[in-house]
């Protein structure tokens, strides 16, 4: 999934789920679901994909993908 193409999927929410498991892997999704809270509202905020990486790695302290 690509960061451009979520705001165009009919379910959101799973392809924000897909976004982080491609990029931060599966376990992501299932162990830190904020993540894919925080992907979302950067994607409501209008933010860059790369805004919204520093916003993930800032708020949950993950590493690089």
């Amino acid at each position: 999934m690509k960061y451009e193409d979520i705001a165009s999927e009919a379910n959101h929410m799973q392809a924000c789920r897909d976004y982080v498991a491609a990029v931060y892997g599966e376990a992501v999704v299932h162990q830190m679901p904020a993540v894919v809270e925080t992907l979302w509202c950067s994607l409501l905020a209008g933010a860059t994909e790369e805004l919204a990486q520093i916003t993930i790695l800032s708020d949950h302290r993950l590493p690089l993908p």
